[in-house]
């Protein structure tokens, strides 16, 4: 009678599980990684950074006008906006606060920056009017201080104000869950359920509640 060995298949096994473990601890050990205190070396755009570190960091609950690239011009405002985050940070020691995704897609980590003096960089930029809230959940940890700092902006329309406001529909349609609005024939509003779907009669209405446009109808 033939005996089967079953202490290789165990070995096997159990090595396997000692790796997956392994790459499991070092994966968690990345996505909860934070770095207290760095000092901004370069400044990316207006709402990107590189850290002594090493680490790439864009600033969590804003977005600025973009660059030029691939052939397409650079967004109203853009060079201010990069201009204005350097001048607050270039060369600077900064704090890092984090909330509860730490890393995008792009690996960059994803953090609020605070200055010596307690100056808060990611809402700084939003009432001087060279960005925008850009509300992603779960990160919502700093949500009620970007968006008063973005009322305060709408107030004197200055910075990207100047010209975001332009309306040329009668309405908009936004996404409670993710902090989007649209054209009321944007495919992307099409889809969203009754229970997250709500109205706005105006850009100003919808800035001001903290939503941001729509990367597709662009409304």
């Amino acid at each position: 009678m033939k005996t089967t060995r079953w202490w290789p298949i165990l070995i096997y096994k159990a090595l396997f599980l000692a790796a997956a473990l392994t790459l499991a601890a070092a994966c968690q050990a990345k996505s909860q990684s934070s770095v207290p205190e760095a000092v901004v070396t370069r400044v990316v755009d207006g709402d990107t950074v590189h850290l002594d570190t090493g680490e790439r960091v864009r600033l969590v609950g804003i977005d600025t006008p973009e660059l030029e690239k691939e052939g397409r011009p650079a967004e109203f405002l853009a060079h201010k906006a990069k201009a204005e985050l350097a001048r607050m940070t270039q060369g600077k020691k900064i704090r890092l606060e984090y909330d509860q995704l730490r890393y995008d897609h792009y690996g960059r980590l994803l953090a609020y920056l605070f200055l010596p003096d307690g100056t808060f960089v990611n809402a700084e930029m939003v009432r001087q009017g060279w960005a925008r809230v850009y509300l992603i959940p779960p990160n919502l940890r700093f949500k009620e201080e970007l968006v008063q700092a973005q009322r305060q902006a709408l107030e004197t329309r200055h910075g990207i104000w100047q010209q975001a406001l332009k309306q040329d529909e009668s309405h908009y349609l936004a996404n409670q869950h993710t902090f989007r609005f649209h054209r009321p024939n944007c495919k992307l509003a099409q889809k969203i359920s009754k229970a997250n779907l709500i109205s706005f009669n105006s850009l100003l209405q919808a800035y001001q509640a903290g939503f941001s446009p729509c990367r597709s109808c662009k409304p």
